[in-house]
């Protein structure tokens, strides 16, 4: 698919490729994929199949309001796969407002310890994802030829930067657990027995500055060509310095100074899937006895768990990406972004405040449960006792008996509920990466290779690319693999 754009000079040329080969005959509009019940294996199988239109229709009934972030961000992802840039925009914009509204009740003084709690029913998204709709809404509004909408969206995250972002790393940083939820849990911990010391040993470690996510590399580097295009020098530099700041080993100085005379060929790579994180979890590791208070009475034993998410990484699919330019060169694409280093950094900013927080549960659960399985036994046995020797004895010692065994597996049930926050969107792209050619005004043709180590996994062409004098022109592909 090719659209060629012009707003105030700027030139940009798009070539998006989905998972290694074009779809054709998409019409526009979210309603058309329609509704099909909701099932894992038959969407994985869809997916796997590249069947996204059933993946999106199953995304519809799981998501009847629309109005759950998570889904949303899967739903925009596929549509943008499908090339349905307007079906996308319309579920971004929509996520874009949800995810303010969540993010801006996490942070406030009442509810900003909601935003790590494992069990909250709402979703705000994660601080990367949060920057990432509208990289890819503006994305959407490029190729839909709307380049003033693709800036409003790189100003949208601007102002996220500024007005959440910080206010986000404080909490972020800021103790798992507070005095009164520590005093709390020093008493709970207490009338079990309980040396919390121990179990402390185990938890993650605590976040540092370098864990928090600040700005997104994929979403200057846009910034940075689309001002480059319009002329907006002031904007330029400070993209170019941002970039800079960020780790990214993109060189973007003949953007930033196209040499008299001169075009610019930026191609932009999406490339592979974002990672996904998975439950760590704690147990003590021997069965802890809690005494009853009554004489000759076994202990109930119960055990801890605690859980946090964790990430691994994951095996790549995707290597490296070899652009050739015909009559020019080739040269190997750059990493800009890398979003699984994003969900590294996320879930180590969140594992250490999950952790304390799910040991704050369990033990106040478990105190909780033993109480009451305490005074139900104590109950049951006076019962038993004033009865002893009778016909009604028998029952009452065979009522305390089951009482007992209720207690214990009542106890023990206590956290099976308990399961760490592993929600995020899993069809982002792994990384983002580009390159870019310095060449004179004319029409160019090339091809981008995607690899595996040395294998080639996909390859898309493009032709009849034209390139003006003093700008630059962006040509974008990807491979979702």
């Amino acid at each position: 698919m090719r659209k060629f754009l012009s707003s105030a000079g700027l030139c940009i040329v798009l070539f998006v490729f989905v998972s290694c080969a074009t779809t054709k005959g998409i019409q526009t509009g979210a309603a058309k994929y329609g509704t099909i019940k909701y099932n894992q294996k038959k969407f994985d199988a869809a997916f796997e199949k590249k069947n996204y239109s059933t993946c999106i229709a199953m995304l519809h009934d799981k998501n009847k309001d629309g109005k759950d972030i998570r889904d949303n961000l899967d739903e925009a992802m596929l549509c943008y796969m499908l090339n349905d840039y307007e079906s996308s925009s319309e579920i971004f914009e929509l996520t874009d407002s949800l995810m303010q509204e969540a993010f801006t009740k996490s942070i406030s003084k009442t509810m900003g310890a909601t935003l790590f709690n494992d069990n909250i029913a709402e979703y705000p998204g994660n601080v990367y994802e949060y920057l990432f709709v509208n990289s890819f809404n503006a994305l959407n509004y490029i190729h839909m030829g709307d380049l003033e909408n693709a800036l409003v969206e790189l100003n949208k995250a601007a102002v996220k930067e500024n007005e959440y972002l910080s206010k986000y790393g404080d909490f972020a940083l800021a103790d798992a657990v507070s005095s009164d939820e520590k005093s709390e849990m020093e008493k709970s911990a207490g009338k079990l027995g309980l040396n919390l010391s121990e179990y402390k040993a185990d938890s993650p470690k605590k976040p540092t500055m370098a864990d928090l996510y600040r700005d997104s590399a994929f979403l200057r580097y846009l910034s940075l060509v689309l001002y480059s295009a319009a002329g907006n020098r002031s904007s330029v530099e400070v993209d170019a310095k941002v970039l800079a700041t960020l780790g990214s080993n993109i060189n973007v100085s003949e953007d930033v100074n196209i040499p008299a005379g001169k075009g610019r060929l930026d191609v932009l790579a999406l490339s592979g899937l974002i990672g996904r994180r998975h439950e760590a979890k704690f147990e003590t590791p021997q069965v802890l006895p809690f005494y009853v208070p009554i004489d000759g009475a076994k202990p109930i034993l119960f055990k801890l768990k605690f859980v946090w998410p964790e990430y691994s990484g994951q095996d790549p699919q995707i290597t490296d990406i070899e652009i050739e330019l015909k009559d020019v060169g080739k040269k190997s694409a750059v990493v800009i972004e890398d979003f699984d280093e994003a969900l590294a950094k996320d879930v180590r900013l969140k594992a250490n405040r999950a952790f304390n927080r799910s040991m704050i549960r369990s033990i106040s659960k478990k105190t909780a449960g033993l109480a009451s399985a305490q005074a139900t036994l104590i109950s049951a046995r006076k019962i038993a006792d004033e009865a002893k020797g009778s016909i009604a004895g028998v029952a009452a010692e065979a009522t305390y008996v089951a009482a007992w065994h209720t207690a214990e597996y009542a106890v023990d049930q206590l956290d099976k509920t308990e399961f760490a926050d592993l929600r995020q969107g899993f069809y982002l792209p792994r990384s983002v990466s580009a390159a870019g050619f310095t060449v004179d005004p004319g029409t160019y043709s090339g091809k981008v290779t995607f690899y595996k180590d040395k294998t080639k996994v996909g390859e898309q062409s493009f032709s009849n690319v034209t390139v003006s004098a003093n700008r630059p022109t962006l040509v974008v592909t990807s491979c979702f693999k």
